[in-house]
């Protein structure tokens, strides 16, 4: 995380200097090629601690959660009209293609479950799980009204699952467990120019799978709203 962090601010950097300077051009970059980066925070939802118990009761499966990305977008090299079988469109109409990288924090899910014996018996559990995922993902920019456009992104997700269970009466049978592996990312969403470098993404992101072969196993979610600035 701490890694990730510091490539963030890098890149962030990166950014803010290429803005000020006019584009990418200066370092190489064809000009129909921009750099983003983004912050949001959101409602997030994942049942990991829900689903850890057969006898899990009082599921709080939502949270806050939040998120950083950064990515590059290619734009159509000419600025004028474009052909089509149906008419001449403005190449600004056209969909564009780009690569995300990202940070998801999903926050924590809790229940209560059972130890032991069958209730009366055994002990009460308090059952806790925290989740985030760093993810790379191709997106789709496709225009459908002058600044606004709707966002498409598929690509994979490192997800990092710590889940806990505490038994007051019992401390022997707490339990500390950490999960970690890859499963698919989907999003979608609506982004709106506000001016050409700075832009408001709404966006809802699905992880499958997370916490996978143990017992948190759960898909997961956020949706999130977020501001969005680019080299153009």
């Amino acid at each position: 995380m701490k890694t990730f962090i510091s490539c963030s601010l890098a890149g962030f950097t990166l950014l803010a200097n290429t803005v000020s300077a006019g584009g990418l051009e200066g370092y190489g970059i064809p000009s129909n090629i921009s750099l983003y980066g983004g912050v949001g925070g959101g409602i997030s939802n994942h049942e990991g601690a829900c689903v850890a118990d057969s006898a899990t009761t009082d599921c709080e499966d939502s949270d806050t959660g939040y998120k950083v990305f950064t990515g590059l977008r290619a734009t159509p090299l000419s600025n004028g009209f474009v052909r089509t079988p149906t008419g001449t469109i403005p190449t600004k109409s056209l969909p564009t293609l780009g690569a995300e990288i990202g940070h998801i924090d999903l926050g924590e899910s809790t229940a209560k479950g059972h130890v032991g014996r069958p209730a009366p018996g055994g002990f009460d559990s308090e059952l806790r799980s925290e989740l985030s995922a760093n993810y790379v993902a191709g997106v789709a920019h496709v225009p459908v009204m002058p600044r606004t456009e709707l966002v498409g992104k598929v690509g994979a997700a490192y997800w990092k699952q710590k889940g806990s269970r505490a038994v007051p009466e019992n401390p022997d049978d707490d339990l500390n467990t950490r999960n970690s592996g890859v499963g698919m990312l989907l999003g979608t969403g609506v982004q709106v120019q506000i001016n050409p470098n700075f832009a408001i993404r709404g966006e809802y992101e699905h992880l499958f799978g997370t916490a996978e072969d143990s017992e948190y196993e759960a898909d997961a979610g956020m949706l999130s709203i977020g501001a969005v600035f680019s080299t153009f």
